[in-house]
């Protein structure tokens, strides 16, 4: 059985406004990418090309009337929160290592500053 591209075409058109929907529903904005709508991230959503939107102005129309009701959504602001999470953990870990560095870096100036005096004076040292 095969389907008619028309019949296809219907078919996406009702996931892009059920996915305009979902949105409108959890009261979302559309995700943005370069001060634009994120075209490839809302074709993939729906399951079809993104190339969709140029060949057929109903898609166009529909997603430009859907950002001008719900808006845009940053990628960064989406995706900010776990990120922060994860830099401050990784910031965490690399000033525990540096703390540990130091003080490695000071026993061993000490213990050097020791074998020099040794071999200066050819007397040791007792701390």
């Amino acid at each position: 059985m095969t389907t008619s591209s028309q019949a296809v075409s219907e078919q996406n058109y009702a996931k892009l406004l059920e996915y305009i929907e979902r949105l409108r529903r959890a009261k979302l904005r559309f995700p943005e990418h370069g001060g634009k709508v994120n075209k490839t991230a809302v074709a993939t959503a729906c399951g079809f090309n993104r190339e969709t939107f140029a060949q057929n102005a109903r898609f166009e129309r529909a997603l430009n009337e859907g950002v001008d009701e719900l808006g845009l959504q940053p990628r960064e602001a989406m995706e900010s929160a776990p990120q922060d999470a994860a830099i401050k953990a990784r910031i965490t870990q690399l000033e525990q290592q540096l703390a540990a560095v130091r003080s490695e870096n000071y026993e061993l100036r000490r213990r050097l500053a020791q074998y020099d005096h040794m071999t200066l004076t050819g007397r040791r040292v007792i701390p």
